[in-house]
């Protein structure tokens, strides 16, 4: 026990001598209550080698607990050889995930890629959605909403490193203080836009402008697209009554019955940094048809698309008002 209770403190150092400041999350101290609680830690950097064997700040843990004298079996968490091969041969050298109170940030080599956003309270809000997961759902639910303040109040960065490709520069870590794309509508005017609305109905059939996926049927179209009876029957005991989908300028929304839910949060400069990854990690992909991504990412940043599918109410259920975002 003493052994184990050294090698925690090791790791603990190790955890606590990381690079850079703590990260600050964005969200006040105070929560609702006026309680006070906020946790910001360093950097965090795991680190992987050839054969995928994990490490803190590159030291084997192992290592550490057979320095010590005893055994640590950590082949459980060891990835498999492929990947950590495959980020050395693509020269990415880590993979960030910070928390910054507003949202997880992801960063490829230090770059903002398009992130996780939870801002004006939509973290919480997935607990209204969460009893369509299964019979487990509303304990899910229960646990987002019970916890959500206070991982809003967690600053914490977790960088995975992987072995550096020889001859390659080392690329520093991303700046401390950086910001997810805000949540706002973008000063652009949209090259593309697209709004419509489709209803379900109560056999699960779709219909847009009141023409029935029958109607296409009727006219020899294949438009096999209604629902089964289970995913309605579902839909219908967790009172889901619309769900709004939206593309836009700086990133990808969606509403249940008018509550958001957290967002894909990204510009120009995020989609730009994906599509250099992605051309990174994927040499050998046919020009033609990378010609046609680089084509279509930058249109993300340009368009402004919405979709709402209305399903039908279920008996005794007040009927929630439905306005597009």
């Amino acid at each position: 026990m003493r052994r184990f209770a050294l090698v925690a403190l090791v790791l603990a150092s190790l955890l606590l001598a990381s690079c850079g400041p703590a990260i600050m999350p964005a969200a006040a101290p105070q929560t609702e209550s006026g309680e006070t609680f906020v946790i910001a830690l360093p950097r965090i950097v795991l680190t992987f080698d050839e054969q995928g064997n994990p490490g803190v700040e590159g030291v084997a843990l192992e290592e550490i607990a057979r320095s010590l004298g005893f055994a640590l079996d950590l082949s459980q968490y060891r990835i498999h050889e492929f990947y950590p091969q495959w980020m050395e041969a693509a020269n990415i050298q880590h993979i960030e995930l910070r928390q910054t109170g507003d949202g997880i940030a992801l960063l490829v080599n230090g770059a903002l890629m398009p992130s996780l956003s939870f801002q004006d309270g939509s973290l919480q809000r997935i607990a209204d959605v969460a009893p369509l997961l299964g019979q487990n759902g509303p304990a899910i639910g229960q646990l987002i909403a019970k916890f959500a303040p206070l991982v809003q109040r967690l600053g914490l960065s977790v960088v995975l490193k992987f072995p550096q490709q020889e001859g390659a520069a080392e690329i520093p870590y991303g700046p401390d203080d950086i910001k997810l794309a805000q949540l706002q509508p973008a000063a652009v005017d949209p090259s593309a836009v697209a709004k419509f609305e489709v209803k379900y109905d109560e056999q699960g059939v779709p219909s847009i402008l009141g023409i029935s996926a029958r109607d296409l049927q009727s006219l020899g179209l294949n438009a096999n697209v209604a629902l089964a009876p289970s995913v309605l029957a579902q839909l219908q005991a967790n009172n889901v009554q619309h769900v709004q989908l939206s593309s836009r300028s700086n990133g990808m929304y969606m509403w249940v019955n008018g509550s958001p839910l957290p967002a894909i949060a990204w510009d120009n400069s995020a989609l730009q940094n994906a599509l250099q990854v992605y051309e990174q990690m994927n040499p050998g992909v046919p020009k033609a048809y990378l010609d046609l991504i680089r084509t279509f990412v930058p249109m993300l940043a340009q368009t402004d698309v919405s979709v709402m599918v209305h399903f039908p109410v279920a008996a005794g259920a007040e009927p929630i008002p439905a306005t597009m975002q």
